[in-house]
């Protein structure tokens, strides 16, 4: 296997503002960006039955056209497929209560009246995409088939330049463009390989901005709506600045945008509230870190957000200062799962971690989370991989196959395979613990994804992910029918290129990285330059 080479490309030409220590754990862990190659540990999951906690339900916030209602449930979202081993189902369509059966190279996938369908899926997937099989809906030029070959030499080269604080890259449903957020407010579309020189959508004085010192408010996720194509609709995650109906300052906001009719321009107007969640002080000032970040729709056509603890450290939030990821009744320290348009504000399904715990908020899909700042499925599988940042000791990658939620993930009792606080003794029951873990100089950890382009045939079903404080890259790839993962390959940025805070799929399931500095700290104002490159085999 080769190692990764960078081309070091500048992209901000001016900073202004921001900061992410947007995924950086607590100040007890090294900022070294020491390159230290560890390859860490790739552990099998302990698995549990979920714990039976009741309490009462709470933290939601409705918009303000609803200001007093609850959000509605609606049915069961799951389906099932019968592909074999080494091909996937397709999921059922995404409207309301209409049942449908689509066959797909994996099988027939029917979905459930109340909702759409998801996939069991396989290794490998099934295909090369354009027949819209894809578990993920708008992935259909992924290409699906198994890796072949091998691994070539590999470079990271220029792809765009000229956005200030870029922090995720996405692109909508089966849409040649490519979309950037930038931590301070402005979505960017980049067409024909050139930027768009006005921006997609601004958030203005609407969104709060981070600085130095391990603030990590901002503009943190963005989600294409699956029939983007149709009724236009896109969605934000972001930290409340002033004049967002329904939020105090700092408080996460989900919030609905439809496009104009220029198809370059969102329309501000359209502007609507689906959800915000009350942010926590320490009783002098709000906490500004663990704010979480990635929000993305699933295999079943609804909407993931993944939230962190709320801030601080070791999460001890709450009255008896057990904290907010282990309460069941609270989003934070969550992923929440929802239907931003099956309801007003939205809809939840019934198959939520309610289903398995009584009393729990019904948004919430998985809990004990500390941080999942990145998160992404997996376009051939439907299975989502979770980064979830470590508290003084331990980054960890977690992996949910495709509708197999309802999960405690164990934070603050487990910093990943380890008790927490260090010394303690705790059980594992009802805890599924990682599959990969990394220590050491590796301080905070950016989830990626999961390469499935046909330019590197050998990469293809390759998982990488990368650490923003040490600069280390690794990958890995999945069973997904044994659950294991082979050991991490380090593939590490000699070339100065720091601080990555997104790994993602372009329009054809190439990797985009996004990395925030390429040299220097964050200290004052100094914010270094930032780059985004496109993973490619050197020549």
């Amino acid at each position: 296997m080769s190692r990764l080479t960078l081309a070091r490309i500048s992209v901000l030409s001016s900073l202004t503002l921001f900061a992410i220590a947007a995924c950086s754990s607590d100040d007890s862990k090294s900022n070294a960006n020491s390159n230290s190659n560890g390859t860490g540990t790739n552990a099998g999951p302990t698995m549990g039955t979920m714990g039976s906690t009741t309490s009462a339900m709470g933290s939601t916030t409705t918009s303000p056209s609803t200001t007093g209602a609850g959000p509605t449930t609606s049915g069961a979202a799951n389906s099932t497929s019968s592909g074999t081993q080494g091909t996937q189902g397709t999921t059922g369509g995404t409207g309301g209560s209409t049942t449908g059966a689509t066959t797909s190279a994996g099988g027939a996938s029917t979905g459930t009246e109340g909702g759409p369908g998801t996939t069991g899926g396989g290794n490998g997937g099934g295909g090369t995409g354009g027949g819209g099989t894809n578990p993920i809906a708008g992935t259909d030029d992924y290409d699906c088939s198994a890796a072949e070959g091998e691994v070539p030499a590999l470079k990271l080269t220029e792809f765009a330049s000229g956005i200030n604080v870029p922090v995720d890259i996405t692109h909508p449903p089966n849409d040649p463009r490519k979309v950037v957020i930038s931590l301070t407010g402005e979505v960017h579309i980049i067409k024909d390989g050139q930027v768009v020189e006005a921006p997609f959508l601004s958030l203005g004085s609407k969104v709060a901005v981070g600085g130095a010192g391990g603030d990590e408010r901002g503009l943190l996720g963005i989600a294409f709506h699956p029939d983007y194509a149709t009724n236009g609709l896109f969605y934000l995650h972001y930290s409340a600045g002033t004049g967002v109906p329904g939020a105090n300052t700092s408080d996460t906001v989900i919030e609905e945008y439809k496009v104009s009719s220029d198809p370059d321009v969102a329309d501000a107007a359209s502007a609507r509230v689906v959800l915000t969640v009350a942010q926590p002080d320490n009783g002098n000032a709000l906490f500004q870190n663990h704010k979480g970040g990635s929000i993305n729709f699933g295999p079943d056509g609804l909407l993931y957000i993944g939230l962190g603890d709320g801030g601080g450290s070791g999460d001890d939030h709450g009255p008896s200062g057990s904290g907010f990821a282990q309460d069941t009744s609270k989003l934070l320290g969550k992923i929440l799962r929802i239907d931003p348009t099956g309801g007003d504000p939205y809809s939840t399904p019934a198959d939520n971690l309610v289903q398995d715990v009584s009393g729990a908020a019904p948004e919430i899909w998985d809990y004990g989370l500390r941080n999942p700042f990145r998160r992404s499925f997996d376009a051939c599988t439907g299975d989502m991989y979770i980064g979830d940042v470590g508290q003084d000791r331990y980054e960890e990658i977690t992996i949910e196959n495709a509708g197999e939620g309802r999960k405690n993930y164990g934070w603050n009792i487990w910093e990943a395979l380890h008790c927490y606080p260090s010394g303690d003794s705790c059980s594992a029951d009802g805890i599924t613990q990682p599959l990969i873990e990394q220590g050491d100089a590796n301080a905070s950890m950016t989830g990626g994804s999961v390469y499935r382009g046909s330019a590197i045939p050998s990469l293809r079903g390759a998982y990488f992910y990368a650490d923003y404080s040490s600069n280390n890259v690794w990958y890995t790839r999945y069973n997904r029918d044994a659950k294991t993962v082979e050991q991490s390959t380090s593939v590490s940025q000699e070339l100065n290129v720091n601080n990555i805070v997104a790994i993602k799929n372009g329009p054809d399931g190439e990797l985009y990285f996004v990395a925030l500095m390429t040299q220097g700290e964050i200290s004052g104002s100094n914010r270094g330059e930032g780059a985004i490159f496109k993973l490619e085999a050197a020549e």
